[in-house]
Order: structure tokens, then sequence, then C-alpha cells
């Protein structure tokens, strides 16, 4: 009886524990069915460092010329000092690449590299030339750790005022006089914009070839004495000097016309044509134009060249000559 017990009870234990095997291991197919929905799952991406500095670089801008930098918020970094005779500073972080027009660097830190080059060819310089600036550009690169700033100034030619645009909030083109540029974002490109009439180009005081700044960033335009803006409403005209004109936006009609009256012609002043700009846009205008202040230097300029009193002390010496002199003939 107890055997039976015994057996009953050993074949109670094994029927249990083949019963709870069977429900709680999964069988052979439920094990692959897991395993593939296992492997099917994506893994979390993993961004590295690398990957950060491989995004970062996909913002840089490339040039017309093949110039790779990345953009500089001049908002943030650019500072115009001074009052009458101003002065821009540029600070640059790693890899941001500034151009200005070449002999306008004041001074770099340390960490700047300066590369002169005639921005895409020979062709490409001499279209500057047309346009008035120089030959050869530099541009203005920061190798400096990151974290760290590299700064640049700029000058002017002459005594100057330097305003900032940014060609895209003017309908992506600013047309300026011969050598108004003094330094941008690598991405504007300087092409020659022409005039539209015979009459504009040979009495307009700006000649056949203006500077048409396109592209996308921000310029540093120089003007001559004192810079006031003037908005233009559609139709609206603005009669100028000659020589005034900084610049205007897109969209700005450019011509002149003559002077009216016979008095005017020959006594005002301003020559016998005016140059006229109808709107609408955006027109700056600078109140010493650089050619008028040197066709007044040479205006006073004698004939013969400049010529410099230079005292030569002669009274002097005659005076103490003729005290000795006297005192001689009294011995």
């Amino acid at each position: 009886m107890q055997r039976f017990v015994s057996n009953a009870a050993r074949r109670h234990v094994a029927w249990q524990f083949s019963i709870e095997s069977r429900f709680l291991q999964p069988s052979s197919s439920l094990q692959a069915t897991l395993g593939r929905r296992f492997q099917s799952q994506e893994k979390p991406e993993i961004r590295s460092f690398s990957d950060i500095s491989n995004r970062t670089s996909d913002l840089a801008n490339t040039s017309k010329d093949g110039v790779v930098g990345a953009p500089i918020d001049f908002d943030v970094q650019s500072k115009v000092e001074g009052n009458e005779s101003q002065i821009v500073t540029i600070a640059l972080e790693p890899g941001q690449v500034l151009r200005a027009e070449s002999g306008a660097m004041m001074y770099m830190t340390e960490g700047v590299e300066m590369n002169t080059t005639s921005g895409g060819g020979i062709s490409e310089g001499f279209r500057r030339m047309m346009t008035g600036q120089n030959f050869f550009i530099s541009d203005y690169t920061y190798r400096g750790p990151e974290g760290t700033m590299g700064h640049v100034a700029l000058g002017t030619d002459f005594p100057s005022k330097i305003v900032k645009l940014n060609v895209h909030e003017y309908g992506g083109k600013l047309v300026c006089q011969k050598g108004a540029l003094l330094c941008a974002s690598h991405t504007v490109d300087i092409n020659m914009e022409f005039t539209k009439s015979f009459s504009g180009g040979f009495f307009g005081g700006e000649g056949f070839v203006l500077q048409g700044l396109t592209g996308d960033g921000d310029v540093f335009l120089k003007a001559g004495g004192t810079l006031i803006r003037r908005d233009l409403e559609p139709g609206e005209e603005l009669r100028i000097a000659s020589g005034c004109l900084v610049g205007f936006s897109d969209g700005i009609g450019y011509d002149v016309q003559m002077v009216k009256g016979f008095k005017n012609v020959f006594a005002g002043g301003e020559g016998l044509f005016m140059t006229t700009l109808t709107g609408p846009g955006v027109v700056w205008l600078q109140g010493q134009p650089p050619a008028r202040l040197v066709s007044e230097v040479a205006r006073r300029v004698p004939r013969g060249g400049i010529g410099l009193g230079v005292p030569m002390g002669g009274g002097g010496e005659e005076g103490d000559g003729g005290g000795d002199d006297g005192g001689e003939e009294n011995n």
C-alpha cells in the first residue's frame, strides 16, 4: 500500500512537471517567431562627435570661385568704430571666411590667415577693375581652435562712413558707385552694371560701368562725408549732383537730365546735367564725394606746383652779424 502511494505520488509529480514545462517553455516555432521579431527591431541610432562636426560642415557655403567657408553673422560679429573716418572690425570663428578689398587691412590677430587671389581668374580680376575695385581680393580665414575667435580690422582709403547692408533684404541686388565695396561675405559676387543710356554714362558722373553686388550675404560700403538714406515711392524722382551717389536697391531707375535755366548751368556750380533716380526703392547718398575734394584741392594748388614758404633764418644771422661788426668798429 505504501509502495502504491509512493509510486502514485512520484508519477503525479512527474506529470505536473511535464505540464508546467509544456506551458512555461515556448515551442520551437514560437522561439523562431520571437527571434525573427527581435531581430527585425531597429537598433537605436548612436551619434558621435564626428557626426556633429560633419553636420556643422554642411552649413558651409561655397563661393563662385570655389572658396568654402561658414557664414558670418555680421549683426553680432562686426563693429563699426569712429566718427568722421570709420573702421570696421570683424570677429571670425574657426572656418569662417571674410572677403575684403586688397590693401584695406589694418590688423589681424593670431590665427587669421590671409589669402590674396584674383577671385576666379584673370577675367574676374579685370571685371573688378572695371567696377573700381582692385584686381586682387583678399580672403581672411580663422584657423584657431574651437571656442576661440580671430579679429580683422579694415579701414578706408579716404575718410569715410561705413554702412552694412544685406543683399537679400534689397531684392538680391545692390548697384553701387565704383569702388564703394569695402568687404563682404565670400558668397557675394561683384558684377559690372552698365548704364541704360549713353547720356547716363557720359554725363551722370559715375561712368558707364557701375558696381553690381549679387549673391547671399552682407556687404560693407564706404561713403565720403555724411551718409544719408532716402526711400523712394513708386514713380518718385530724386535728382542728385554728380558723384553723390553711393548705391541704390534693385528696381531704381537711373538716368540723367539737363539742368534747366541758362544761369543755373553757368553759375549754379552743378554742371550741365544732374542724375535722376526714380523709385520704388532705396537710395544711399554721400555728402563729401572723394572726387569733389580732390578737385577742390587741385584747384587751389598753384600751377607751378605746391610752393611751401620755408623760413631760412636770414634775419637773425644778419642781426647777429651786424652786432659783431659794430663791436669791431668800436674797437
